[in-house]
């Protein structure tokens, strides 16, 4: 499983009516993913889907009053990139005509086992990497690159980063707007970090972003990006 390092910072969203189906995937699912939030309606996932960051959606078809199919339709209305997966035991001839109308990544069978789920994460991965929607916004002027492990800026060009810039942007990013003290910087890098240490470190990333208007450092506490 090559890609699946990949998963981690990604946020899914889960829509299933049936209870111990929905608890139980959503357990599996946050072995591999950053954020999973669930949904056991339609109208929920779409309340979810309007005030979150989402990189995935999946889908149960059938969840009473607003389907899945409707969800997603919705959905496409502002967002014709995000992937979504559809989820059924069984999909009737005019669903799956409409389904297909929707730009979706797969359509899956239920019960579907692990192995399923990992190779429609896989195909999620693919299509957002087609779309460019891996890049993650720092600020203006720069963007960081979870698969090319870079900083990427508005004219194009891109600066690679160590091993522990690396751990360090992605810790940042992924506790976007809180601070991050030493001793959690310390067991990310599994390293002690002196504060000198750190401080070269944020120095080195501050150096390679070029626009640090938003990485904080907060004195003896920790530091944080905005």
């Amino acid at each position: 499983m090559t890609k699946f390092h990949e998963f981690k910072n990604l946020c899914v969203l889960y829509a299933e009516d049936d209870e111990t189906l929905r608890e139980t995937t959503k357990t599996t699912l946050q072995l591999m993913v950053s954020k999973v939030h669930s949904a056991s309606s339609g109208a929920e996932a779409l309340d979810i889907y309007k005030n979150n960051p989402i990189d995935i959606v999946l889908l149960d078809i059938y969840m009473g009053k607003i389907s899945g199919i409707d969800v997603a339709k919705q959905i496409r209305e502002y967002n014709n990139k995000v992937p979504i997966i559809i989820v059924s035991g069984s999909i009737a001839t005019e669903d799956l005509l409409a389904a297909c109308k929707l730009n979706l990544v797969e359509y899956i069978q239920k019960p579907f086992d692990f192995g399923t789920l990992i190779k429609v994460l896989y195909l999620a991965i693919d299509r957002m990497k087609a779309h460019g929607l891996m890049l993650t916004k720092i600020n203006d002027t720069v963007s960081y690159d979870y698969f090319g492990k870079s900083f990427i800026f508005q004219d194009g060009k891109k600066t690679a980063l160590t091993k522990n810039e690396i751990l360090a942007i992605e810790l940042l990013l992924s506790n976007r707007g809180q601070i991050i003290n030493y001793e959690t910087f310390s067991q990310t890098l599994n390293q002690t970090m002196s504060d000198g240490a750190l401080k070269n470190l944020i120095f080195r990333i501050r150096k390679k972003m070029v626009n640090d208007s938003n990485l904080f450092n907060l004195s003896k506490i920790g530091y944080s990006l905005t």
